[in-house]
Parts: structure tokens; C-alpha cells; sequence
């Protein structure tokens, strides 16, 4: 008979953990709050869950699509896991790679409009 305080199947609170994780996708983003470097880049990133999260689905569905033809799809999608997709994933180079009205930033800030004025 197992008991309450069973924690799995290592026993550790740490696979408990883990596992909470992958149910809560949101809280799994969110707890990646420190890898977003600037007022900006957080700012980008507290908006983009839905988009990263639809990023790691199609994957995952690639992974399944390729999978079926070989028979093997039960171990692809538990190695596959969104946990896993994060810490893969390159904050700071998706970031840099988004153009400057994404980012936050606009040119005319550095280069300002001038006036022509006629005489």
C-alpha cells in the first residue's frame, strides 16, 4: 500500500518538483524570469508565453510526426519536455534578433528629424 508522502518513484523532492513543473507550463516560463536581462527584455518576454509555448507544441508534434513511421514515439516525447525546451532555448540571441521597434528601441531616438527651414 503506498502512503501520502510518497514522492515518486526516486523519492525525491526534487522529481515532485520537476513534475509540477511540466503541469504547470506557465509556471515553468515564468521561473526563467532571471535569464531576461533589461527592463525591455522583460517586458518582451512576460508577453510571449503563448508564442514559446506554441513553438515547443509544434515541435513536439515534429517529433511525433517523424516518430510514427519508426515506432519509437513513447520515448522522443518524454525526453521532449517543456522544461527541457527552455533551458534549451536563447533568451538573450531571440531577443537581439527582433528588430528595434520590437525590442523597444527606434531609431529616430538616436537620429533625430531635422527641419528644413526656407528662406
Amino acid at each position: 500500500m503506498a502512503n501520502q508522502y510518497d514522492w515518486g518513484d526516486s523519492g525525491s523532492f526534487a522529481s515532485f518538483a520537476g513534475d509540477l513543473l511540466e503541469a504547470n507550463p506557465a509556471a515553468a516560463y515564468y521561473s526563467y524570469g532571471e535569464e531576461w536581462n533589461t527592463p525591455m527584455q522583460q517586458r518582451h518576454y512576460q508577453n510571449q508565453f503563448q508564442n514559446i509555448y506554441n513553438q515547443y507544441l509544434g515541435s513536439l508534434g515534429g517529433l511525433l510526426r517523424e516518430d510514427v513511421g519508426g515506432g519509437s514515439v513513447i520515448p522522443s516525447v518524454t525526453d521532449n519536455t517543456f522544461t527541457g525546451f527552455l533551458g534549451n532555448y536563447d533568451w538573450n540571441d531571440r531577443y537581439g534578433s527582433l528588430p528595434p521597434q520590437m525590442r523597444g528601441s527606434f531609431e529616430s531616438q538616436y537620429n533625430p528629424r531635422t527641419r528644413e527651414i526656407y528662406f
